[in-house]
């Protein structure tokens, strides 16, 4: 392996992006995977986080990067970019802004364009990486053949700053603390917490840093987890649904935030991705379905080939909010006080399978309120079945998870679905005390499989505290309390959970 480091790549306006190179030895030209973030491209991984122990952690491995040692050895190059502002690109930083973007488009026709490259270049990476392989895709720089989206997103306002509209300060607080300014370089610097922290509405700022996916055209092979219910999970599918590209993937894997990109499995896969679109392998990816996913049976899971999302086959139904109960009949109108809990108990194996809403009347003696709610599974014992969340076993989280503030209950008709509502946070509309409102929670997408005896629980709560901090929604300056509020039931106001049952 040739290894070149700090290489300064000049973008349109003659900045400096600092890169390291590697490349099989020889001379012969060879497709590219290009990365860029502000994690620092010479930190060697084991000095970041070294709880995490995958296969790839060799002396070249950088937190969630491909492996240089692992990818030359089949064909292609490898390229890491500092973001501007951060390591030794210097600059102003301004992350997942326009202008960064466009110096990640300079940096992929730069690796297109040198004599060690076939000008095929495919963006890989987990997280960060997967963000930016979905906006430089957006950007169509020529050289760009293909994208491989692992555990990204693709929204900033709805699945990263602000979900459901509340601000969620316990992830990017702790992400720009932990992984940004030990690395940043400059003080002049745009902070990611307080511009999210001082905008509660969806403005121009947050637009031009949401993906326009119907400009996205190259192959993408986007992958979620089901239990990376903090960050990632929405972006992949709804990502993988808006992308205009004719050639595209979905999978929805279990485990940890890390593990599953660098196992062998899913090294096959990308693999295959990349040799069918950067090396011309036209039968690489024969066999693989348009979407596969992993479905939870308990503490286990099983995977399984579809060929679309949601899956055309759902039959979806409503579980009624009943006192203490869930029911597929709707009960006749009544009250209870919020927070409350709500349990259906499996008569046989029930699986659910895609995105689930909650259509929720709530009143309420002020003019707002935050609301969090969640899916919860238990066993015939009473025991509670976690999923695995980011960090794998010791961060247990729940089955399917949703945010919303009242006044941001406001929809968008055109882009809203029975199940999948599109919430425009455009504007505030603040509840009238003590008149029963409509809050259509967006829940994101699951699997879950109850056996006879298991129970399902819905939780309407106030609060994520008893969450892992990176999940907390708890800014004393933005939270708007449900303490005191009131949940309607059956008649008018029959509040209900829509839900994927797939056929047995």
């Amino acid at each position: 392996m040739q290894i070149q480091r700090d290489v300064m790549v000049e973008t349109r306006e003659g900045s400096l992006i600092a890169v390291n190179v590697f490349r099989p030895d020889g001379d012969a030209p060879v497709p590219v995977i290009a990365s860029m973030s502000p994690y620092g491209k010479d930190v060697h991984w084991p000095e970041r986080y070294p709880l995490y122990e995958v296969a790839d952690q060799g002396d070249h491995a950088v937190w969630e990067t491909p492996s240089p040692e692992w990818w030359t050895a089949r064909g292609y190059a490898v390229v890491r970019a500092d973001t501007r502002g951060t390591g030794k690109s210097p600059g102003r930083l301004d992350l997942n802004s326009p202008k960064e973007i466009e110096d990640f488009y300079d940096v992929i026709e730069w690796c297109g364009t040198q004599p060690w490259s076939t000008g095929k270049v495919a963006s890989s990476g987990i997280s960060w990486y997967a963000v930016m392989s979905w906006r430089v895709a957006a950007l169509q720089p020529p050289h760009l053949a293909a994208v491989v989206a692992w555990e990204g997103l693709t929204d900033w306002y709805r699945e990263s700053g602000r979900q459901g509209g509340i601000y969620a300060n316990g992830g990017m607080e702790g992400w720009w603390q932990g992984q940004i300014e030990p690395q940043r370089n400059s003080e002049d610097f745009s902070s990611l917490p307080d511009e999210l922290g001082s905008r509660e509405l969806l403005d121009d700022w947050y637009r031009e840093r949401t993906v326009d996916l119907s400009r996205v055209t190259v192959p993408v092979l986007s992958a979620g987890n089901w239990g990376s219910i903090h960050l990632h999970l929405r972006g992949n599918i709804e990502g993988w649904l808006g992308a205009a590209s004719d050639h595209k993937w979905l999978v929805v894997h279990v485990g940890s935030h890390i593990d599953p990109y660098y196992s062998d499995w899913g090294k096959e896969l990308q693999l295959r991705f990349l040799d069918r679109f950067l090396k011309g392998d036209e039968a690489a990816m024969d066999g693989v379905p348009p979407v596969r996913l992993a479905i939870r049976r308990g503490h286990e899971a099983e995977w399984r080939d579809e060929q679309e999302w949601p899956l055309a086959r759902t039959q979806w139904r409503q579980l009624y909010l009943h006192k203490e109960t869930l029911d597929w009949e709707a009960p006749t109108e009544g009250t209870l006080p919020y927070p409350a809990t709500f349990d259906f108990v499996a008569t046989e194996r029930l699986e659910l399978t895609g995105p689930v809403a909650l259509r929720l009347w709530v009143s309420h003696v002020a003019d707002d309120l935050d609301a969090f709610v969640r899916l919860e599974q238990y066993d015939v014992n009473g025991e509670r079945i976690p999923a695995l969340g980011p960090h794998g076993k010791s961060t247990p989280v729940p089955m399917a998870i949703g945010w919303l503030r009242a006044s941001h209950r406001k929809l968008d008709p055109e882009r809203s679905l029975p199940y999948r509502p599109w919430h425009t946070h455009d504007e505030l509309q603040p509840l009238e005390p003590g008149v029963p409102a409509l809050l259509e929670v967006e829940f994101w997408p699951t699997s879950l499989t109850l056996e006879p005896g298991q129970r399902l629980q819905l939780q309407l709560l106030t609060n994520d505290d008893d969450l892992h901090p990176r999940l907390a929604h708890n800014d004393p300056a933005d939270r708007k309390s449900a303490e005191g509020a009131t949940v309607h039931s059956g008649g008018e106001h029959a509040s209900h959970l829509l839900v994927p049952v797939i056929p047995g």
